[in-house]
Parts: C-alpha cells; structure tokens; sequence
C-alpha cells in the first residue's frame, strides 16, 4: 500500500490516473472500431463500400520536356554550326541553309539527345537548337549557350565533325 503524504502528490496521481483512464479509453474504442467484420455479410458490406482496389499504374513517361523561349542564336555560334556542317557534309559554308534556330530550355547534360549508358547533369541547360540543311539533308544541332553542342540524328548524339576526322600522319 503506497501511502501519500503530500497534497500535491494526490493530486499529481489522481490526474496521472485520469490520463492513463482516457488514453486506455481511447484505444479500446479505437479497435472496436477497426475490429474485423464477424459475419460474411458484414465483410459484403465493407468491401462494397470500399470498392474494387485501384489497380496500380505507371507513371505517365515524360519525355524530354523541351521548353522554347524566344531569342536569337549568336551568330558565333551559327559559324561554329556551319563549319561543323561543312566538315560532315563535306560542302561549302555559304551553301548551307538555316531551316530554324531556336533558343531552348533543356532539361539536363543531354541537351535533349543523350547517349545510352552516359550520365548527365540534372538540372536546365538554356541553350540553343538549330536545324540547318546541307545537300537537301537536314541536321539538327544541339548546344549549350558557351556553344558546347552535339549533333542530334534520330536520337543519337553525334560528335562534332572534327572529333570523327583523323588527322593525316604526318611523313
């Protein structure tokens, strides 16, 4: 037998009696509440007003969201696509057309083409997207605005032309 001598003492207890008293209150209402259905009818019941279970789904794919701003393409780095042009296609400059160019949001490193098993940063690249046509043949180039590009053919990044090129050995 535990014996209080305090006023304060009864009182803490009593109030540590009353909370204990509600919180056991509270959880036993509580599992009469979430208490399985006893008969089959019961059951019926609960599940037609839960409905049939969403079956799960895929996230719609995003694709690369590209956004277009306006603006103009420097045209140093219209010259620098040219040159590029030229060495592929193995034409003059003048002879190449721009078809489009267009200031762009890319989504990350890949600037829109990215190459399997690369990794690329994850965050916007503002750059640019010019298309220019060379011998009726139309190439797409993607870059960053410091003019780092890539051709994009069919959703394969290319090299500038310039890395492809082997130098002549020299004699």
């Amino acid at each position: 037998m535990i014996v209080l001598n305090s006023h304060t003492l009864r009182r803490q207890a009593a109030m540590t009696i009353v909370a204990l008293a509600a919180f056991t209150a509270a959880c036993s209402s509580n599992s009469r509440d979430n208490a399985a259905p006893s008969s089959v009818e019961q059951r019926r019941s609960v599940v037609e007003k839960q409905g049939t279970p969403n079956t799960p789904q895929r996230a719609p794919r995003q694709e690369a969201a590209v956004t277009q701003t306006t603006g103009e393409v420097p045209h140093q780095i219209l010259a620098v696509f040219r040159d590029d042009l030229a060495r592929r296609a193995l034409v003059k400059p003048e002879t190449i057309t721009v078809v489009s160019a267009t200031e762009q949001q890319w989504p990350d490193g890949s600037m829109g083409c990215p190459k399997p098993g690369e990794m690329y940063t994850q965050m916007i690249v503002p750059g640019y997207r010019v298309v220019l046509q060379a011998n009726g043949e139309k190439y797409a180039y993607h870059s960053d605005q410091r003019g780092k590009f890539v051709v994009c053919a069919n959703g394969l990044a290319l090299p500038p032309a310039e890395q492809k090129m082997k130098s002549p050995a020299k004699e």
